[in-house]
């Protein structure tokens, strides 16, 4: 006993070990820099590392030879474990002892003598290394600096010289130093490495050229335009005189060089100022008059900016009436140009502030100034215009100033509809085609109601600090979406993602980009969300369109509104849709005395909606929805059309890191069942710095709202989890843990299966739940490789055995113990009745939701047939081949062998913890063997690859021995669209391809669908429509097929496979068949596989050219 205490101090010394050295990676920077926190962790290393060696000592004296044998302590060699991390460990606190002590740079002997004396009155700033990016115009300082500082710096060793270098790059040249490690010997040959790469004066000489003489031309008068110009001047000519290249004598090329780029303006009295000399000028002269003018402009133009602000502003009050153009008449012209939106003498096609608008604004500008579309003048509407150039993006009559891109083009055609007569039919076919989520519709004759949408002031997170911004509130739309301009104020990092959304009308709008943002109440803002939004470039127009009158409400002056200026017309920067509408709204609706306007509890005030005025002028009627388009199941049925992958895949970098860290984690229990680690990609999740408890506890609210709703789902999701704690499955957490904020917590819901045959409602932990640094506990954890056994395989080989056998395992996820360090990041909230307090639950095995459960389930499966091999061989091969996630489909030819698969297989699942249940077989004999309670009564097994339900699936009928088709279609009341015809074909179940011939139909109609441009949601025509009626009704005819699950084949059977292709003008297809010779020699031909796929639309093919493609099909179906 006194050994084993010994043995057990020594293991929980180096888990101690391990435990200081992982705290001290996670402490931070500034923590790690302190003097006394190293020397302290050093000595308690010391300390640790003297008790170990000690007691290792004692043992040694103490243990006999056969206990060194037995025990793990010797096994395991932990005394050679804790040496190696021991020295690690010690190895970097010294490196970082070393750091700290050394001075950033210390001045020579002379220097310092020199200022000694002053040190104690003066204290000079400290010299900052720059950084370097990779831009050799940049290389010169960072030489001179890093080689006066550090490099001819005595008192540095190498490791330090390399680590202020590898920490002074960026970009290009971090890359290059990435995979040099910080050691002694390194440094030297990666300085010269940076030298060699950078030092090239050629190079240099090069990129300093290119930036002096590749600077654009100033097109209208700008201070800042001649400042950057003359400081990009001056520092390439430095930058050349560095190089050893002498620039004394190029003033007259520098002087054509620059002059060449200034404005008109400037360039005349430039021109002006050197006429009366006949000298050449020296560049002195162009520096000196270059300052003059900037210096002269920014007092001019700080005047005109504060007027044009104002005008702006003014401007921006009152919503105009929308007229594209109006002719004006002048009694009088201006000799000279004359700005119409600064007044300057310039054109507006010239003038900076102009060019600055987005084009929806200088569209406004140029209709409210009644400029002429195509050369912008103001003397002549569009139709008028005599000028013969027009856009030189599209070609059409405006101006490229005027061109609109995308989004733009629909605000353009609905502002097009507004006009009339001629203007109009001169335009509307610019851009007819063209969509947006937006539908804008005015009308001089529309009389309509000034009504309020609701809005909300919130703050905006960013990286600099908190933003206001405006949000509407839109339950029609199933998204939310922010505008571009919005995302490059907060800074938000993108997502690329490829969608589409449709509004009101035909047209459809591309979504290329999207991004997560943290939004707070102006009131509380300690009440947050986190939501996931589109990216658009705008949103809609001021909201609400025109000021409006409340009606006198005096509730409303106690209540604290989401938008205290909801009154006054203003841009909206986000949209909030339905995802996030039911987190928003609280309890409390108030109604305004006359009925017309509510107001709304929400997390960020009392927002208001509802009609406030009637009028009977022209205005503008905003109508918002939006969707996004994602089938998951078109693109399930189009995953099961793919051809079979013959090329074998390589394991990508984060697979092969899952599967080292699974042999290297993976431990067994003395009762046989498996402890697994959860796979991080790193050794410190950001999942847990995301306060996950707070949303969990929101999303907990929201779940219990909706289960007051349903007395009957309420009972049986608290018998689902109720049964996680009986089962062990599930414990709660002490009053200790509750405190640990690092801690991860999973939202929860109910999802109802009707389908299911046993459990019909099934809890979902959603670990793909960001936090509020935007990362979910799925983000952090490697998904694993793909090591699951194809379906199609899988039934090929369970059609050779003349007897089947299949099963399913118990709970087979939660028969996986995850190990106790990592229950923290599958933590839950739950309370059996909202009037109780919450209580906080550690889930103990595999988590259902996320991203490593299938891997860790079918690899410890997997595991434990390859432990158990020897034992139970027949066993572990079929363990190993015939599983598909947790059914077992196998068989045999013999009873014998039956029983002793039944054998085998019980015994080897129950030594790692799993049970099989509903064995089902069409040997009688085999079925009489097995117990009642681990039978599975019915008569049918249906065959699912996912937990989709099928209009179309396979079942097997034990009785008969025969796979049967089952047809799940609903009667349809509704007028069938191509939404509608698309989602039943998609549940057309068929990964064999026994039925290709009624899949092809499907697959021919849909192309007919694409031919005929129908919209999602538009009616079919007659002809189509009774041609997919026929179709379904047909369908029910499929129950009387059936397909022989057995191939009459033994292994002393002859095989041979039989390969056939043909095509059409539509469609080509492929099939294969068996052909089976026994012992009696008696033939037996059966159906394999068969596959078919359409001909292309876009190119036709030739009738000999698909009946290649089918040949090829046929060679790679098998």
């Amino acid at each position: 006993m006194e050994l084993a205490s010994l043995i057990k101090g020594q293991q929980e010394l180096f888990e101690q070990l391990k435990k200081a050295e992982r705290n001290f990676r996670k402490s931070n920077q500034e923590i790690r820099s302190k003097h006394t926190y190293l020397t302290s962790r050093l000595e308690a290393l010391n300390k640790l590392e003297q008790i170990f060696n000690q007691t290792h000592l004692e043992i040694c004296a103490k243990v006999t030879v056969e206990q060194s044998v037995q025990s793990s302590y010797f096994k395991d060699d932990l005394q050679d474990s804790f040496q190696e991390l021991f020295l690690l460990y010690k190895a970097v606190l010294m490196d970082h002892i070393a750091l700290v002590n050394a001075p950033i740079h210390k001045a020579c002997n002379h220097e310092k003598s020199i200022t000694s004396s002053y040190s104690s009155d003066i204290k000079l700033p400290r010299i900052e290394l720059p950084k370097f990016s990779g831009h050799y115009i940049e290389w010169e300082t960072f030489f001179d600096m890093f080689v006066s500082l550090i490099h001819e710096n005595v008192t540095l060793t190498d490791v330090q010289k390399l680590h202020y270098l590898k920490s002074n790059l960026t970009g290009e040249p971090e890359m290059l130093l990435r995979n040099f490690q910080t050691t002694a010997a390194n440094y030297i040959e990666a300085w010269e490495l940076l030298t060699k790469r950078y030092s090239n004066k050629r190079y240099n000489c090069n990129a300093i050229m290119k930036t002096l003489f590749g600077q654009k031309s100033i097109q209208v008068e700008s201070a800042t335009a001649i400042k950057h110009l003359l400081d990009t001047t001056t520092s390439c000519l430095k930058a050349l005189n560095n190089v050893d290249i002498k620039t004394d004598q190029w003033d007259a090329i520098i002087i054509h060089l620059v002059v060449s780029r200034l404005d008109n303006e400037s360039h005349r009295l430039w021109e002006s100022d050197m006429s009366i000399a006949d000298e050449l000028p020296k560049w002195t002269q162009l520096e000196k008059f270059l300052e003059t003018r900037f210096r002269s402009l920014e007092m001019v133009n700080t005047g005109k900016q504060s007027n044009n602000t104002t005008r702006l502003k003014i401007q921006q009050q009152e919503v105009r009436s929308k007229t594209f153009h109006s002719a004006i008449n002048q009694n009088k012209s201006s000799p000279e140009p004359t700005c119409a939106m600064c007044n300057g003498p310039h054109y507006i096609y010239y003038c900076t502030d102009f060019k600055k608008q987005p084009v929806v604004e200088r569209q406004k500008i140029a209709q409210s100034k009644k400029l002429c579309f195509n050369c912008l003048a103001p003397t002549h509407p569009v139709f008028r215009c005599a000028q013969k150039t027009s856009c030189r993006r599209c070609g059409r009559k405006h101006h490229t100033t005027l061109h609109f891109e995308n989004v733009d083009k629909e605000a353009f055609r609905m502002r097009q509809n507004e006009t009339r007569g001629e203007q109009s039919s001169n335009r509307t076919s610019s851009s007819m085609n063209e969509s947006t989520v937006v539908a804008n519709f005015s009308r001089g004759d529309l009389k309509t109601y000034n009504v309020l949408l609701a809005t909300a002031v919130v703050k905006a997170s960013s990286k600099n600090g908190s933003y206001i911004i405006r949000a509407l509130l839109d339950q029609g739309s199933q998204a939310s979406f922010v505008s571009e301009e919005t995302v490059q104020l907060l800074g938000l990092k993108r997502t690329i993602v490829n969608g589409k959304v449709s509004g009101l009308g035909d047209g459809q709008l591309s979504v290329k980009y999207a991004v997560a943002m943290e939004i707070k109440s102006h009131h509380e803002p300690e009440n947050n969300i986190t939501i996931n939004a589109y990216v658009l470039k705008s949103l809609t127009s001021l909201l609400p369109s025109r000021e409006v009158v409340v009606p006198d409400w005096l509730e409303l002056k106690n209540l604290p509104l989401a938008d205290p200026r909801f009154a006054l017309p203003g841009k909206v920067d986000v949209l909030l849709g339905a995802d996030v509408y039911g987190e928003i709204l609280l309890s409390g609706v108030k109604k305004s005395p006359q009925g017309d306007l509510i107001a709304q509890n929400t997390l960020f005030g009392w927002i208001l909606s509802g009609r406030v005025a009637q009028h009977q002028n022209t205005g503008k009627v905003i109508t918002l929805h939006a969707q996004v388009n994602e089938d998951e199941l078109l693109k399930k049925f189009w995953e099961i059309e793919n051809e079979p992958n013959t090329i074998e895949r390589k394991l990508t970098r984060e697979e092969q890191l899952c599967e080292e860290k699974y042999e290297e984690t993976t431990r067994r229990r003395e009762d046989g069942r498996f402890i697994v680690r959860l796979p991080f990609k790193n050794m410190d999740p950001q999942c847990q710095y995301g306060h996950s408890c707070d949303i969990a506890t929101r999303k907990l609210h929201a779940l219990e709202r909706r289960l007051n709703k349903n007395p009957t789902l309420a009972i049986e999701y608290n018998k689902v989890l109720e049964e996680y704690t009986s089962l062990n499955h599930m414990r709660e957490v002490t009053e200790e843990e509750k405190d640990k904020i690092t801690s991860v917590y999973l939202p929860h819901h109910a999802v109802v299966r009707e389908d299911k045959e046993t459990t019909k409602v099934r809890v979902v932990f959603n670990a793909s739940s960001k936090g509020t640094n935007n990362v979910s506990l799925n983000d952090d954890l490697l998904v694993g490789p793909k090591i699951q056994q194809d379906l199609r395989h899988l039934l090929l080989r369970w059609r050779q055995h003349p007897i089947g056998i299949v099963a399913d395992l118990v709970k087979m996820y939660r028969q996986v113990l995850v190990h106790e360090e990592d229950t923290d990041f599958q933590r839950i909230m739950w309370r059996a009745n909202p009037k109780l307090p919450i209580k906080h639950y550690k889930l103990l095995t595999l988590t259902f939701g996320t991203a490593c459960a299938p891997y860790l389930a079918v690899k410890t499966l997997q595991k434990l047939a390859e432990l158990e091999k020897d034992s139970y061989p027949l066993a572990a091969e079929i363990t190993k081949r015939d599983y598909y996630v947790d059914d077992l489909m196998t068989g045999c030819e013999t009873e014998e062998e039956a029983l002793q698969i039944y054998n085998e297989m019980s015994k080897l699942m129950k030594s790692g913890g799993f049970q099989l249940q509903k064995w089902s077989s069409n040997c009688k004999e085999f079925l009489n063997y097995i117990e009642k309670e681990e039978l599975n009564t019915e008569q049918s097994l249906t065959i699912k690859v996912d937990n989709m339900m099928k209009v179309l699936g396979i079942r097997w009928n034990r009785l008969t021995d025969n796979f049967e088709y089952v047809v799940n279609l609903e009667e349809s009341h509704h007028p069938f669209t191509k939404r509608n015809v698309l989602s039943d074909v998609a549940r057309l179940y068929d990964p064999i391809g026994w039925i290709a011939p009624v899949v092809i139909t499907a697959k021919v109609f849909i192309q007919k669908l694409w031919k005929a441009g129908l919209d999602w949601d538009h009616e079919l025509p007659n002809d189509l429509m009774t041609e997919w009626i026929n179709y379904r009704h047909e369908l029910k005819y499929m129950k009387d097929i059936l397909i022989p699950r057995w191939l009459n084949c033994t292994k002393r059977s002859k095989l041979e496979l039989h390969a056939f292709s043909d095509a059409s003008s539509m469609a080509y297809a492929a099939v294969i068949y068996l052909r089976v010779v026994d012992d009696n020699n008696q033939v037996y031909v059966k159906l394999i596989t068969a596959k078919t796929k359409v001909a292309p639309i876009e190119k036709e093919l030739s009738i000999p050219r698909l009946e290649l493609c089918g040949a090829t099909l046929a060679v790679h179906w098998w």
